[in-house]
């Protein structure tokens, strides 16, 4: 009688012991579960890279007389730029006026028609992008200004931290005269 007492206390110890592990390997999935989860939107919730201060001095440069562009940020942007998600900074023409002038000069630096003039606007904008873009936290960042032609917008100027993504226009230097 002993002996049968003993192998019951056994079992029961036995299916309490399942249970509780059963109970302790549930909890424990969904504590690990729930880590995760809060852990990865911690990671994708945090703030990217902002440009305050390049985006504050594109707009001083180029909005000098008025209301010419618009700069916007966007982030986590894949394209053949980069092989990783990266920060755009577009710096949209939005003055209809400047818009025609703008177009008419880098379609005729396209065509090799260009003016010396036409050439020095669009180095000028060309060397602003490329300078602010040097400023950029990473390689993969990208400064871009466009014009809107229709429903497309035209790159003229983009740059990443140490290339150009558009090269920029030649321009010919003024000879100087030689001192006698």
């Amino acid at each position: 009688m002993h002996k049968k007492q003993r192998e019951s206390f056994n079992k029961k110890y036995f299916i309490f012991a399942i249970i509780g592990v059963v109970i302790f390997a549930v909890a424990l999935s969904l504590l690990t579960l729930k880590d995760t989860k809060t852990n990865q939107k911690k990671t994708t919730g945090q703030p990217q890279t902002e440009y305050k201060t390049i985006k504050k001095s594109l707009d001083k440069q180029f909005n000098q007389n008025g209301r010419i562009v618009a700069i916007k940020e966007e982030h986590n942007i894949n394209d053949s730029t980069s092989k990783h998600p990266h920060t755009v900074i577009i710096i949209k023409l939005i003055d209809s006026q400047t818009q025609k002038y703008l177009k008419t000069t880098y379609e005729a630096v396209q065509n090799n028609q260009a003016t010396d003039d036409q050439k020095q606007y669009i180095y000028s904008i060309q060397k602003i992008v490329s300078d602010e873009a040097k400023k950029l936290h990473n390689n993969d960042d990208v400064i871009q200004f466009v014009y809107k032609d229709g429903k497309k917008n035209i790159p003229v100027a983009s740059s990443q931290k140490n290339k150009f993504l558009i090269q920029p226009v030649k321009i010919t230097q003024p000879k100087q005269k030689a001192a006698a």
